[in-house]
């Protein structure tokens, strides 16, 4: 594989002794981090990517720039599930695809756009814990990850694609495949789609673990 950077809680109260108060200093807290979003040579900053890390899933809303108008996007996960085991520890890139079975790496589908006329967006997605759906380990060639292991303790890269202009009945593999509408692949980072059928993954994003 080459060079990858690429959804109401019922609150019931209950009334606790004053002297059980203590175990409110364990009820789960939900994290979050916001980050710069970056263009294809990680030097120009085209918007800002916020995950919220909950008990047992995590949340992303990826505000970005830049985009050509009728062009399709998709935004894919990139889960490292043991970035201890990167190549620098805690950083994990491109270079670790190489080490999948230490890193325990899923790359997952989040989901997609057609740009309006403002090339501006925002990309909801949510991934659960232990979910594969849209998972692309098969084939990319990478051994099975079980997706998000721990939605503490995984390091996130959101990793934008352009799958070039919106083609006429191939509008939903665009938006939900990561070769949808593409005859040319550009390596990851490497060129911008300009053209019908050309496809590559142009921004990204990244969270370290909390």
């Amino acid at each position: 594989m080459k060079k990858l950077f690429f959804n109401l809680a019922l609150v019931v109260i209950l009334f606790i002794p004053s002297s059980c108060s203590d175990d409110d200093d364990n009820d789960f807290k939900p994290t979050s981090s916001t980050v710069d979003i970056f263009d294809l040579t990680f030097t120009k900053v085209l918007g800002k990517s916020t995950l919220e890390r909950n008990e047992n899933n995590i949340k992303v809303a990826y505000k970005t720039s830049d985009l050509t108008p009728g062009y399709v996007y998709t935004i894919w996960w990139v889960i490292w599930n043991k970035p201890e085991n990167c190549t620098v520890p805690g950083a994990c890139s491109d270079a670790d695809f190489a080490i999948a079975d230490m890193v325990e790496v899923e790359v997952l589908a989040g989901t997609g756009i057609k740009a309006d006329a403002s090339g501006t967006a925002t990309f909801i997605a949510t991934l659960n814990e232990n979910d594969i759906t849209g998972s692309y380990n098969a084939p990319f060639g990478l051994p099975a990850a079980g997706g998000l292991q721990d939605a503490q303790l995984a390091e996130v890269h959101i990793v934008l694609r352009s799958h070039g202009p919106a083609i006429a009945g191939q509008i939903n593999a665009q938006l939900t495949t990561y070769e949808g509408g593409c005859t040319t692949f550009f390596d990851p980072f490497t060129e911008v789609p300009d053209a019908e059928g050309e496809c590559g993954d142009i921004q990204a994003a990244i969270h370290q673990p909390k």
